[in-house]
């Protein structure tokens, strides 16, 4: 591990997922002879099993993970448990414990030294080199990029269903991508996100082993109850002409929020083929008002934010106009708040039809 890191201990605690947090928990588990299916028989054993329900509830219903340092190394075991936990939820819950998971990590790699962001990836199985050490190094590359990442890394754990991503709109020479260190940690996020969720798989074949650690904490009903309140269909009544998924996102932006690469590309590419298709309005004033809509998010740069929406407006790149993500796209991507309840089958479909009952009703009057 490289020193970069304070140390080995606040390494793991910070980064439980990584190769070291994985070796850790396995020897503290050895040391102590701590069996996880025995929890619920000692204090101390439910003092972690509290911890760890702790997590993957902030995780599920907040969408956020508020550390416990002052655990030591248990908050490490803390996170392990809470995967296994997971695993007696609902399926539809597992991404969101390891996407909320996964931010967790990058947002703290983030502020690491570039060293230990491209030791990171590396450990993840990520071929990163700083590019001032690669042989296609030029002084001009170097004013809009730090690292190259070989493709095959790249390709295997590139975000998907979002055009900015796409091999063909990356800077690709001799093998190489290359990247920001920000965007290095993307994929770093990415790889995270797959690893919780081959844990949980893994976890989830052993349910009858650890179902007395559900029982200890009465059942996990709250999550549960949770899960079903989240995932029933709401009927909707069409009045406004926005969708609600689209309405989500936009009110997250203007609090000040962080939506995912998802959220994003949906709300984009929905705002620019309304505008331009539905309102029949110029492709350059659209481009201009989602641009603008996205001036509160809080890492807004603007000139990235223009490039990806004249990108998915079809004005660079591969030329192609983008259609917003249907219906059961967005709700497999957790960002249908009404469990397909609106009765279309695409968002645009949603506002054509709210456009078109205004003006029957108007036409009645």
């Amino acid at each position: 591990m490289l020193r970069c890191f304070s140390s080995f201990i606040d390494f793991v605690i910070k980064y439980p997922f990584s190769k070291e947090g994985l070796n850790r928990f396995r020897e503290i588990t050895s040391e102590r002879g701590l069996y996880i299916n025995d929890l619920p028989t000692t204090p101390t054993g439910m003092q972690l099993l509290r911890r760890a329900y702790e997590i993957l509830r902030e995780a599920v219903m907040k969408g956020s993970i508020t550390d416990d340092p002052g655990l030591g190394e248990d908050e490490l075991v803390a996170h392990y448990i809470a995967v296994v936990l997971a695993a007696h939820l609902d399926k539809s819950l597992w991404r969101r414990f390891a996407d909320v998971e996964s931010k967790r990590f990058s947002g703290k790699l983030l502020l690491e030294d570039p060293d230990c962001i491209i030791y990171m990836a590396r450990e993840f199985g990520i071929e990163a080199v700083r590019l001032r050490d690669l042989e296609i190094y030029d002084e001009r590359l170097a004013l809009a990029y730090d690292v190259g990442v070989k493709v095959w890394s790249y390709l295997r754990l590139m975000p998907r269903n979002d055009p900015y991503w796409k091999l063909v709109n990356r800077y690709l020479l001799k093998g190489w991508v290359l990247l920001t260190y920000k965007e290095l940690v993307r994929l770093v996020e990415e790889a995270v996100e797959r690893r919780v969720l081959e844990l949980i798989n893994k976890a989830f074949e052993n349910l009858d082993e650890t179902k007395p650690l559900v029982e200890a904490l009465g059942g996990l009903k709250e999550l549960r109850e949770y899960r079903a309140s989240s995932v029933s269909r709401v009927k909707v009544q069409i009045r406004g002409l926005t969708p609600p998924c689209m309405e989500a996102i936009i009110n997250e932006i203007k609090s000040g929020g962080n939506p995912s690469h998802q959220a994003r590309f949906a709300l984009a590419a929905y705002m620019l083929r309304r505008c331009h298709d539905i309102e029949g309005r110029p492709i350059e004033e659209c481009v201009e008002e989602v641009v603008n809509l996205f001036r509160t998010v809080a890492d807004f740069d603007e000139k990235k934010t223009r490039y990806q929406v004249e990108h998915i407006a079809g004005l660079r790149g591969g030329r192609k106009f983008y259609m917003p993500p249907s219906c059961e796209e967005m709700n497999s991507l957790g960002l249908c708040p009404t469990n397909l309840g609106c009765g279309v089958k695409n968002p645009l479909s949603y506002t054509a039809k709210a456009m078109k009952r205004q003006v029957q009703q108007q036409n009645v009057k």
